[in-house]
């Protein structure tokens, strides 16, 4: 087969080589004398190459390293995945109660798209309630996620760079503790991912083939992410119409004609969908209510994104992100530089350059101790910086290149080099939408980041791997970096494995084991679940009524008990004074026998403690109406109050079925 003469192409998924640039890129580089033309010059260059080898059998190869580091995973993490006390109740328990004949939106609170939990509700049906139904949901998704990554990074980049991204994603993503994709916070983020994912791939074999029925699956593709997370709607719709304007540049008409064709299911399917259910339910409940369309947003919710994704200070978030760009670029001159010091060991040489060796060893230490300096100085009082932070910045850069590229090859008539540059851009701008929510602090933290960042994964080790060697002249060097990047790519992945898998070993010790299944959780949490548990079986009977507040309706699902409260969690912003009415009106109503209150703090969302900073209303009610009867948790001290620094869950019986003291 013929060889790429820039790129050495990789015959296994474990190796990864460049081959120094022809003399002729290595002058050509040597006369930039602008660092931005050099950039520009670089990026063209690497997106008007030729297509590496196409997929293969030896692909298999590594898909099957990349599913063998998730079964370790999996392995590691058994059982254990999704936090009890918090989201996951509401995923358990919305589509068991669409399956007993309630109604998402009108008796269900739900802020999401419709079809996960119908879909949750319909495997429910076929397999039984119970935590593996979501777990296994959980690692089919995960799989399919890691297929589409792996097929997408092979469209820029080679087997080493594609199954190492795939492999970062299997721990950054899919597996970390918090936010894993098994129990994922949100399902309708996880699926929504997996259909932004579809919606890229389908996109470029648009762009390769034209061919209307693959842009009409791209469109269908799309249309599900909407109603499966609005916001990830607008990722896939983004992207198609990405890709329908590319596929008719520069003629108005065609790109008039794809962008119908793909529109019309992506955004047809999700307004007849959800004209059906406003029919049912109303407008004002999908709108206002829902909060499905970002209309009415309370300002509890936009305090919590502001402040976890520094909306709420954008100069403090754009300096941090400034910081960790230079820190990046810091970083990479310090292996530029460190690459240089080792090509220069004695006998490495060449004997006409030995009298230019001392001045040339010397800059190359000064470049490395001021390297050095700028990572330190760089993150100076900044504890939360990291390599995903300056992500939009080079995202752009890298969208600008794909674009220039682009637009070359149209006017040259080149058709390969205008298919992979607008590969590229595609996959690029797929990336840079994801990240809208958070584009101000991309961060791997966070439950909502593990479905918005495999397209920045992806191209960040293609960044890495592909583009940075580029900018060095040297060949050797070249090389040399291109070996230590590619070492220091691999060893953080494999450290980031073993400490999510220690953390999960550490952190998730205790089994709270119920008729729906094992779930291994925090000795704190797990020992106020497994305490309640035992005393919601004495005290109430299968079927009965129950409340948990804030959020944990886990508790719920896991007792076999139902949640009256139109709301699975009520954490502030849920409830106006008209939410708490209804809360009230549902309690008296259902003669709940037990109602619980979990102590999560919660000051993300500008209120810390329920009762007293918010849901005052419905907790005074709770408190005339009900009795303490229960304080449950590692410490077992009747004078705990809601907002002390301890994990309890604490009990209140019907007056009337409050045992005579």
């Amino acid at each position: 087969m013929a060889r790429n003469p820039e790129v050495q192409i990789e015959n296994s998924c474990f190796r990864h080589a460049f081959q120094p640039e022809n003399a002729d890129e290595v002058e050509a580089g040597h006369a930039l004398t602008s660092f931005a033309s050099k950039v520009w010059r670089t990026l063209l260059h690497t997106l008007s190459r030729s297509p590496e080898e196409k997929l293969n059998r030896r692909d298999l190869t590594c898909f099957l390293w990349i599913l063998t580091s998730f079964a370790v995973g999996l392995a590691a993490s058994w059982q254990r995945w999704g936090i009890p006390a918090v989201d996951s109740g509401r995923e358990l328990n919305v589509p068991l109660r669409l399956l007993r004949g309630e109604t998402l939106y009108s008796d269900v609170g739900y802020i999401y798209g419709p079809l996960s939990p119908y879909l949750n509700a319909l495997l429910y049906r076929i397999f039984h309630p119970s935590l593996w139904v979501l777990w296994g949901h959980g690692i089919v998704a995960a799989m399919l996620i890691l297929a589409l990554c792996y097929w997408i990074a092979r469209q820029i980049g080679g087997r080493f760079a594609s199954t190492l991204a795939c492999v970062a994603i299997t721990w950054l993503c899919a597996l970390k503790s918090e936010g894993n994709y098994m129990m994922a916070y949100a399902f309708g983020g996880l699926d929504g991912c997996a259909f932004v994912l579809a919606t890229t791939a389908l996109s470029i074999v648009f762009l390769r083939k034209k061919r209307s029925a693959v842009l009409l699956s791209a469109g269908i593709m799309a249309a599900l992410a909407i109603l499966s997370k609005t916001e990830f709607g607008g990722t896939a719709v983004g992207t198609g119409i990405v890709a329908a304007t590319l596929a008719g540049f520069p003629r108005i008409r065609s790109m008039a004609a794809w962008l119908a064709a793909f529109l019309l299911p992506a955004l047809g399917i999700p307004a007849l969908i959800f004209s059906w259910l406003a029919a049912s339910v109303g407008w004002r409940t999908l709108i206002v209510d829902s909060h499905l369309f970002f209309g009415h947003v309370p300002w509890q919710l936009m305090y919590f994104n502001g402040l976890r994704f520094g909306f709420g200070r954008p100069w403090h978030s754009l300096g941090l992100m400034i910081a960790s760009l230079v820190r990046l670029v810091a970083f990479g001159g310090l292996l530029v530089y460190a690459s240089t010091l080792i090509e220069m060991r004695p006998g490495r040489i060449p004997r006409e350059s030995k009298g230019a060796a001392p001045k040339k060893r010397s800059r190359a230490v000064a470049g490395l101790l001021i390297s050095l300096a700028a990572i330190i100085v760089s993150g100076i009082g900044l504890s939360d910086l990291g390599p995903f932070m300056p992500m939009p910045f080079l995202l752009l850069i890298l969208l600008a290149g794909g674009a220039g590229a682009f637009v070359q090859a149209d006017r040259t008539g080149n058709s390969t080099n205008r298919l992979q540059a607008g590969t590229m851009i595609i996959i690029t701008a797929s990336a840079l939408f994801s990240l809208a929510r958070m584009v101000l602090r991309v961060s791997t933290g966070g439950a909502l980041s593990s479905f918005l960042l495999p397209g920045s994964v992806i191209l960040f080790v293609y960044l890495w791997l592909a583009v940075f060697p580029l900018f060095i002249a040297d060949g050797a060097v070249r090389h040399r970096t291109a070996q230590i990047v590619s070492i220091a790519l691999a060893a953080s992945v494999l450290i980031t494995a073993i400490t999510i898998s220690v953390r999960y070993h550490r952190k998730f010790t205790f089994p709270v084991v119920t008729d729906v299944g094992t779930w291994r959780t925090s000795n704190e949490i797990g020992i106020a679940f497994a305490q309640a548990l035992q005393f919601i079986e004495e005290k109430s009977a299968s079927g009965d009524a129950m409340a948990v507040l804030p959020e944990g309706t886990s508790l719920v699902f896991l007792s076999g008990r139902r949640n009256p409260l139109h709301d699975e969690i009520v954490t502030p912003g849920f409830l106006d004074l008209a939410g708490e009415e209804r809360a009230i009106e549902s309690l008296s109503q259902s003669h709940a026998p037990l109602v619980f209150v979990s102590n999560l703090p919660t000051s993300e969302f500008g209120e810390t403690t329920l009762g007293k900073d918010y849901n005052q209303h419905l907790m005074s009610w709770i408190e005339l109406n009900y009795e303490i009867c229960g304080v449950f948790g590692p410490r077992h001290d009747p004078g705990l109050q809601i907002g002390d620094p301890v994990y309890f869950l604490r009990a209140y019986c019907l007056a009337s079925t409050v045992p005579h003291r």
